[in-house]
């Protein structure tokens, strides 16, 4: 039946009508049992502002899906909700449910795709979706981690190490300005935006700008996953919503690594003309390794491309319960050897994990990684790189396309000339 994937793994339960009576356990937690207190209210369009927007000394979580009563996936939500909603009511959330199919305006009213099953949390008068996978470690893991505010300023050790942290994770975008300024202030009402899809940080004092290297008041600046060349902000956007167009069209990377809490950022419904690549690398293995490192030079050298390719990078080890439904879907091996593949990612529009799985039934076309010389990486950078480009270069230009085989060695990289991407 058509459930979450986690469920499965995380929780026994018992097929019974009421609330009260689902027996949820959490393997590897044995002393976390559910108690049989119904923690959740549903809410309608009529007491949704009052209890959401209006709510006080709380902080509303809000589960939307259209999960009906006589559906096989109720008892997992339940399960999912019940227990969340246990462990995060003494930390002051509250946990409600919206039925989106019943409640189509309030589904329209606060952003949630038809069909979609999706978390939004209402702290400090914004919203922040939960783009993870619905179990309750890795999402209450995830809510007590969040920010408190949408813009972080560095002002000590501990705040430039997060800063530094999120190099390889997060989008990030820090700017330089006068304490108190309008133009903080119109950059702390862009950063409410994107909160939870991109990592905003401050500085206003000359000693951590130039820690950071920045050297002028005004400057705004956006990093992407795996990049250390950023995107520069026009010095005349400095207005809320001049910074929010700014870095709506800045902020999609073209390479990142799929984990627990990004998964259905990574896996949401692409524009018409991008492209997927999907590289298995296990980072602790010696090729894995080369071609981790051939791919950050790459996402380099093709941020040209980004908004239209995506790189998404998996290491198996990450995901051990995932290698045997890889294998099999893909009909490849990624225990023993690095992978390269397009893949077809349209039509994903579910939160649900078994939906994720299921687009891999479609075609896909993989690299012939014997054309790499992994053994000698270093020696053979150069080639590799340029086979590597070749191939991207020819799924851009439509020379490689889902549902067509694939030349056995792909032309020699263009000597077109290759552009910044304009701001």
């Amino acid at each position: 039946m058509p459930c979450h994937l986690a469920f499965k793994i995380l929780f026994s339960l018992g097929m019974v009508a009421s609330v009260a009576a689902i027996k949820c356990t959490i393997f590897g937690f044995p002393g976390l049992k559910y108690d049989g207190v119904d923690r959740t209210t549903e809410l309608n369009d009529r007491n949704f502002n009052k209890t959401v927007h209006g709510a006080k000394n709380v902080i509303p979580v809000v589960f939307f899906s259209d999960v009906e009563a006589d559906d096989d996936d109720l008892e997992q939500y339940e399960c999912f909700l019940q227990i969340t909603a246990q462990v995060i009511e003494r930390r002051g959330y509250n946990v409600y449910t919206v039925n989106t199919t019943k409640e189509v305006r309030l589904r329209k009213q606060e952003g949630v795709e038809k069909g979609e099953d999706t978390i939004h949390v209402y702290k400090s008068g914004n919203k922040i979706e939960y783009y993870g996978v619905f179990d309750p470690h890795t999402f209450i893991s995830w809510l007590l981690e969040m920010p408190d505010d949408p813009v972080t300023v560095i002002n000590s050790k501990r705040e430039e190490n997060e800063y530094h942290s999120l190099k390889d994770t997060d989008v990030r975008v820090i700017g330089f300005f006068n304490p108190g300024s309008r133009e903080l202030k119109e950059f702390e009402e862009a950063a409410e935006d994107f909160m939870n899809e991109v990592r905003c940080f401050a500085v206003v004092d000359t000693f951590w700008a130039r820690r950071l290297g920045i050297t002028r008041i005004g400057d705004i600046r956006l990093y992407r996953p795996f990049d250390s060349t950023p995107v520069i902000a026009p010095r005349d956007a400095d207005t809320e919503r001049e910074l929010e167009d700014w870095i709506r069209a800045n902020k999609e990377p073209v390479m990142q690594k799929l984990s627990l809490k990004n998964f259905f950022n990574v896996w949401k419904d692409p524009e018409p003309e991008e492209r997927m690549i999907v590289a298995f690398c296990d980072e602790e293995d010696d090729a894995g390794q080369a071609v981790f490192e051939l791919l950050k030079k790459l996402n380099h050298d093709n941020a040209l491309y980004a908004g239209t390719l995506e790189i998404v990078l998996i290491d198996p080890d990450e995901f051990p319960l995932m290698i045997d439904e890889w294998e099999t879907i893909f009909g490849i091996e990624i225990e023993k050897d690095p992978q390269l593949g397009l893949v077809d990612i349209t039509d994903v529009k579910s939160q649900h994990l078994v939906n994720f799985l299921s687009i891999y039934n479609r075609e896909g076309v993989w690299f012939d990684m014997t054309q790499l010389n992994l053994q000698q990486p270093l020696q053979y950078e150069a080639q590799n790189l340029e086979v590597l480009q070749a191939w991207i270069d020819q799924i851009m230009n439509d020379e490689i396309r889902l549902g067509e085989e694939e030349s056995e060695t792909p032309a020699p990289a263009s000597t077109k000339t290759r552009r910044k991407k304009e701001l």
